[in-house]
């Protein structure tokens, strides 16, 4: 049983990497970008690559706390928030870049702050919380 738990342990901490991996990843593509169909063209690629790094990083959490019998604790309530914060952020993003008029000239400048904003809260909340995880 500690075996599972040390390797979910190692694979969770994985995960949080690459999740701050995307997230740096999404900036530079947004910084970069000079036209919007670009750039929603290859932010529709990448997106599903969020998910999946927010999605592997809930169910190792999960696969932990089972290990662990569900002991519930501060931490492990705070994961679970910010776990639905970056999921609600993360549809927020797409749903944007979804509705993003890619016809104006301008939707690549009116999109960009709001963007890097949401990036910007997902990096903080996610190195707040792996800060405090490793201080424990």
């Amino acid at each position: 049983m500690e075996t599972m738990y040390s390797m979910s342990l190692q694979l969770h901490f994985g995960f949080v990497l690459v999740w701050l991996g995307i997230i740096v990843f999404n900036a530079a593509m947004l910084q970069f970008a000079v036209q919007a169909p670009d750039y929603v063209r290859r932010a529709r690629i990448v997106m599903p690559f969020s998910v999946m790094a927010i999605a592997a990083m809930a169910f190792t959490g999960v696969v932990m706390m089972a290990a662990k019998h569900l002991a519930f604790s501060l931490e492990n309530i705070a994961m679970i928030m910010i776990t639905v914060v970056l999921i609600v952020l993360e549809a927020r993003r797409y749903k944007t870049v979804r509705r993003l008029r890619t016809k104006l000239p301008e939707a690549l400048l009116l999109y960009r702050p709001f963007a890097l904003k949401l990036l910007g809260a997902e990096f903080v909340l996610t190195m707040l919380m792996t800060l405090w995880m490793s201080l424990l």
